[in-house]
């Protein structure tokens, strides 16, 4: 039969090792996916969205698929640009540049964000002294961008675990030893039923 000593010391290393095991900081860390974007913008020979907020900044995060809902508000032409290769108003496209088609009522834009981090201008390619804004490409989480590494937040639950298994261990050993101290020449002083 085996003792309460180390019936109490088996349970408590049990629920050591698993308590390390289910610990939040053991469990991968969740890989965040890109988003979709909408961002709307009304044309104005004066400016994007100059009735509510001229020529807005636009933020996106690398990777994102950005949705734009274009449409003209004074009837003019249009054609909406982010200067990704950064050599000014004149639209490279297709190239470097994405660019909407032009539009004179409504039109629909969609890419995904694959140039660097950073910070770029777009532009109406029909009016870009006045139509034009920031465009703000934040680094992604995803993929290929670098994260600072907290190493002893990283090596803690294996260290946790290295001491859990050390515990079991011991509580092994000392259980053999105790039931082997108990046995002398061959026969053993626990009673059997």
């Amino acid at each position: 039969m085996v003792s309460l000593r180390t019936t109490v010391v088996l349970v408590t290393a049990t629920l050591l090792g698993a308590g390390i095991l289910a610990s939040p900081s053991v469990l991968p860390i969740q890989r965040v996916a890109a988003a979709t974007d909408t961002i709307v913008l009304t044309g104005f020979v004066a400016a994007w969205n100059s009735t509510i907020h001229p020529n807005p900044t636009i933020t996106v995060t690398q990777g994102d698929t950005v949705t734009l809902q274009l449409s003209s508000g004074d009837g003019a032409l249009h054609r909406w640009f982010v200067d990704v290769d950064k050599n000014g108003p004149t639209p490279d496209c297709p190239g470097a540049d994405f660019c909407s088609n032009a539009f004179s009522t409504t039109t629909t834009f969609t890419f995904t964000v694959n140039f660097a981090p950073g910070t770029y201008t777009y532009y109406c390619s029909v009016h870009p002294a006045t139509m034009l804004g920031s465009f703000v490409v934040s680094p992604s989480s995803v993929g290929g961008t670098s994260l600072p590494v907290n190493k002893p937040v990283l090596i803690a639950p294996y260290l946790g675990l290295a001491a859990a298994l050390a515990i079991l261990g011991t509580v092994i050993v000392y259980t053999t030893r105790a039931r082997r101290s108990k046995t002398y020449s061959g026969k053993s002083t626990i009673p059997h039923p």
